[in-house]
Formats: structure tokens, sequence, C-alpha cells
């Protein structure tokens, strides 16, 4: 069996293990500077592998070839822009290490030294890279809508034959570099952690796996009539809602549930979905359809926000799951969070508005105003945390960030879903 493959006369081709590790795991780690190949990505991940690619975003990386698995179930996709040069392909059991791009030319065609390593003998040189791998998918960024649309704006413009391309894709997308032992400090600003840490807990757990309900529920008609015009996202919503109250009621529920695999997941998903639309206790509230209206006529505009009173800001906020669960904290329940959201926030009205519109209406990157929303002392609000500051803006924005709550992440992690819970 060959261990050593180049592409070479003897038709060694790199693409035949390649091929081999796609088909025969289910999990797949790739980090590759170069990436223009990812059909047989996508293929895997269609079949229930779940892929973890980490790119460089350079010159030499085509946008399409990124696009073509973003956002795709299963697969998740990380940057480095500097001091990137590894080639490593894990599967389970075996691995490939060498020179190959994740191209036509490094599978097919470059002259290529790349070894195969999948004999017991390799085991420890397996985990070693793993731990390599890991350690460089930490450093790397998270690869969301913006930045590849920097990124696919930037490469077009340069054409690979513009001064310096790779230097203005840098400047777009930002500087990704793992650590280095000769270079720098190996100390990162908290700020820039807190921002990775949202940035993989929105774009890398929540919004694939609520999406990946979603297509399901959509795919087989799992409708309720109730809920005919509010939209594809808040339905999901309502589906989770009802899974969360209906199968995993308490803590240990969802907390002990295994994860599954997305054939697993499908058929737990749509075993409940079909019970859903035939359920008489939907755990839909009478007064969902107005609450959704009255979230949409407060925060859907800069002006709504701007044009609300302070009743009516309260009242928005209340009509949001996440809101309302922190009545959990105020001595006399519901009906005394408004007094005491406003008195823990020194009754400043102004503040809130402007804290509000900068999470739902401001300018830049999402996950950099939900930051700003949870940290910055300036904008930072009392009884408003992470799952507040998400459902507001996904039920204003769904196409961006679904209106995820505490109880949305409990469904999916009780659903099998690799998320966080809490």
């Amino acid at each position: 069996m060959n261990c050593v493959f180049s592409n070479g006369p003897t038709k060694d081709f790199v693409v035949n293990p390649f091929t081999d590790l796609t088909l025969e795991t289910g999990q797949l780690y790739i980090a590759a500077p170069y990436v223009t190949e990812t059909n047989q990505l996508l293929s895997a991940a269609n079949n229930g592998v779940s892929v973890k690619l980490l790119v460089g975003l350079n010159a030499s990386t085509t946008p399409q070839a990124l696009a073509a698995v973003h956002g795709i179930p299963n697969i998740s996709i990380r940057y480095l822009t500097h001091r990137f040069h590894a080639k490593v392909y894990i599967s389970d059991t075996a691995a490939l290490v060498g020179s190959s791009n994740l191209t036509d030319g490094g599978l097919r065609s470059n002259r290529e030294a790349t070894i195969r390593l999948d004999q017991p003998d390799d085991l420890d040189a397996i985990v070693e890279l793993r731990a390599l791998f890991s350690e460089l998918w930490e450093f790397a960024h998270v690869l969301t809508a913006d930045k590849l649309k920097a990124f696919t704006e930037t490469y077009n413009r340069v054409k690979q034959s513009g001064p310096g391309p790779d230097g203005l894709i840098e400047a777009a997308v930002g500087r990704a570099e793992p650590i280095n032992v000769n270079v720098g400090s190996k100390t990162r600003k908290s700020e820039r952690i807190f921002l990775e840490q949202l940035r993989r807990q929105v774009y890398e757990q929540y919004r694939p796996s609520f999406n990946e309900v979603t297509k399901l529920l959509q795919e087989n008609q799992f409708r309720r009539p109730e809920l005919e015009d509010v939209g594809a996202a808040n339905e999901t919503n309502r589906f989770l809602n009802w899974v969360r109250l209906t199968y995993a009621p308490g803590e240990q529920a969802w907390e002990t549930a295994p994860n599954r695999t997305q054939d697993e997941r499908r058929a737990e998903i749509l075993r409940l979905g079909r019970e859903w639309t035939k359920t008489d206790q939907d755990k839909i509230p009478t007064d969902y359809i107005d609450w959704l209206r009255r979230v949409q006529e407060i925060f859907g505009t800069s002006t709504g926000i701007d044009d609300a009173s302070k009743e009516q800001l309260s009242e928005g906020l209340l009509s949001t799951h996440a809101f309302s669960e922190q009545a959990r904290f105020v001595k006399g329940g519901r009906p005394n969070l408004p007094g005491a959201f406003w008195s823990a926030n020194n009754e400043d009205v102004t503040k809130a508005k402007r804290t509000l519109k900068h999470l739902v209406h401001g300018g830049g990157n999402f996950i950099e105003r939900l930051h700003d929303v949870l940290y910055d002392r300036s904008r930072k609000l009392a009884y408003f945390g992470m799952f507040c500051a998400l459902e507001l803006y996904g039920t204003i924005k769904p196409q961006d960030c679904p209106p995820m709550n505490g109880r949305m992440a409990k469904a999916l992690r009780y659903l099998g879903f690799d998320v966080r819970g809490d």
C-alpha cells in the first residue's frame, strides 16, 4: 500500500487517499492555506460527516469554493491570513500531511510530497496532528457572511494580479494568524477573545443548528396553521419551544442528551415535527402573534425605537421570552420586572434606546455590536443578557441570526446538536 503520494507518473494522485478520508470517517479536520476544491467536502457533510475547514484567505483561495460550503450544516469554516502554511487532512483513523493544498494542483496535477498515516504505529503522529490542528483552529477567525463578502469583493477587485493582493485581502478581512513563539506576545486581548467566542457560538453553533431544524420542518410541511404568517424562523422558534416544554422540561433532560449524528437528528426532528403538527398541546401562547407584532412595531426601525415611550419599550421587551425570563430574579415576578429593569438602569431611557438601536440597526458587524451590548459599560443594560439580545435581534432580522433564547438552545441540545444550552 502506498504511503507517499506525489501526483507522479505512477498515478499516485493525492486525491485518492483524500477521497478515502472523506468516506470513512465521522469527523474531518482540514487545514489548507490554498483552497479551490470543496465539492468532496460538501458531499461528506451531506452524508453526515462533521467537517472543520481551516483556510487561508489569500489570492490563491477562491471565494467560489468557500461560498459552495459556507453555511452548510455540518461544515464549520475558520480562516487565517498570515504565517499559515500547514497542509493537514485528518479523519477518525488516518491523516494526510505534506505539501498538498486543497486545490486541483495539490490533489491531481502538481508534483507533491504527501504522506498517508493510517497504520497502528502512526497513532501517536495522528494525535499530534490533531493537537496541531486544534491550536491553529483556536487562533483562527470564524468565516462569517460579512467576512466572506469582504474577501470576495477584494479578491474580485485584485484578480490575483494587482499590487500586493494578499495584503489587500488581509486589510479587508482583518489579520488572523496562529500563535508563534518567535512573533509577538502569546497573550491576546480579552475583547478579541470574547468576540471570537461570541462569533463561534452564534455562527458555528446556534445559527446552523437552528437553520437545520427550519429546513427539515419546511421540506416536510410540518406547519401549524395559526403560525402561517409569522415566518419560518419564528415558526421554528415555536417548535423548539414546544420541544423544550414537552420533552425537556427539566435541566437533566437536555444536559445529559447525547450528541447525535445528522441522520439521528433528522429522524428525531421528523418524529417530533409530525407530532407537533397534530397535538392540541402546542405550547403557543394565545397572544404570541400580538407579541411579534409589538416587537416589530417598536424595534423594527430606528424611528420606532426613538418614538417609543418608556412604557412601550417595557411592553416590547416583555414580548420576548428571554427578557420575560428575567422575572425569575425579581421579587414579585413579571409584574415588577419593568420597574426593576429601569431602576437598575438608572431610569435612563436615552441610554436604553441608544443601546437597542445600536444592537438592532447599528452599522458594522452584528457580533461586534452584540459584544458592545454585553460588555461595553456605556451600552450594557441590566437584565438584558445575551439571549435577550439574540432573540430581539433575531425576531427583527432572522436572515442574519435566528430568534434564539435559552429555551431554543436547550431544545437544540436535547435534539442532539453540539451547542451550549446556557
